[in-house]
Formats: C-alpha cells, structure tokens, sequence
C-alpha cells in the first residue's frame, strides 16, 4: 500500500505543478491583454474563457495536494472533542464519501465529454474550443483528486503515515 499512497501523492504533485502553470499562464495573458487594450486599442478576445478554463485547473487538479498537506478548510467543531480513533475514522469517512461524490462528478463529466466529442460542440468564442477539452479537463481532475481522496481515506484507516512532507505554513492560519 506505500507504493499506492507515493505513488497517489506523486500525482497529486504533478498536478499541483500543472495548476501552477495555469496560474502563471492567467497572470501572463492578462497582463498581455492590458497591453493590447492600452497600447493598440485591441485585445485578444477570448480572455475570461480561457482565464475561466485556468481557474478551472487551478482549483480542482491542486486539491488532492492541497488536501494531502491538510491546508483544505476543515472545521474541528466536532472532531476535536473526539478521541484520536475516533477522529482518524471520521476523517477517513469523510475521505471517502468525497472521494464518491468526485468519482460521480467525474462520471458526469465523462458524459459531457463523450457527448461533445461525439457532437463536435464548441465554444461560441472567436476561438471555438471544442467544449470537451475543458470539460475534459475538469473531469480529469475530479478523478485525481478522487484518487487522493480514496488514499487519504485508506491512510486514516490503516494509521500509514502520509507521503507529504509535514512542514509547517509559512504563514500559519489561525
């Protein structure tokens, strides 16, 4: 099962680093279109689709990463009075039904995506993307962080140590 949950988090990385991209490639595209509607009165025209698609990755792929290193909101109302089973196997059912619920949006997304590939739909934008390379997108990271759902569910109940680093926020949140 290590190999299962490094293995889990080592995609869970890969794709922390691709939503890091779409982050630098949000920031760079508007600030090239700043440009263009300041200096030459034009622009790229597609700006909020393919921000919007950014955004998209940005926070869907990084959850399981973010999830991993327990930075995801939780609210400890409940779980703190608990005793640390207790805690552990709540937590676990938690990662669990979360894992369902991603796994049965992303089977509604490959819907989606099988239906727009079939139908050849694209977006109305001057681009016309074709619909299932975003919807596509989505649906692949619900299914990773799914993944990283059903394998922090699976650590809580066997007590495995996560493969994340424990490393402290450099700002900590109270």
């Amino acid at each position: 099962m290590s190999c299962f949950y490094s293995g889990v988090y080592l995609l869970s990385r890969l794709a922390a680093v691709i939503a890091a991209c779409a982050l630098v490639y949000m920031v760079g595209h508007i600030a090239y279109e700043i440009i263009l509607r300041s200096l030459f009165a034009t622009s790229t025209f597609v700006l909020d689709e393919f921000v919007g698609y950014a955004i998209c990755i940005c926070v869907v792929w990084s959850l399981g990463y973010v999830m991993e290193h327990g930075d995801l909101i939780r609210v400890g109302l409940v779980l703190d009075r608990l005793a640390i089973r207790a805690q552990d196997l709540l937590t676990a059912g938690a990662a669990l039904v979360a894992s369902a619920g991603s796994a049965g949006l992303a089977w509604m997304f490959w819907i989606r995506v099988a239906r727009a590939w079939s139908r050849g739909t694209v977006s109305s934008s001057v681009a016309a993307v074709p619909t299932w390379i975003p919807e596509g997108a989505m649906m692949v990271g619900l299914c990773l962080f799914a993944l990283a759902a059903l394998s922090h569910g699976l650590r809580h109940i066997t007590g495995h140590p996560s493969p994340a680093p424990q490393t402290p926020l450099t700002t900590p949140v109270e």
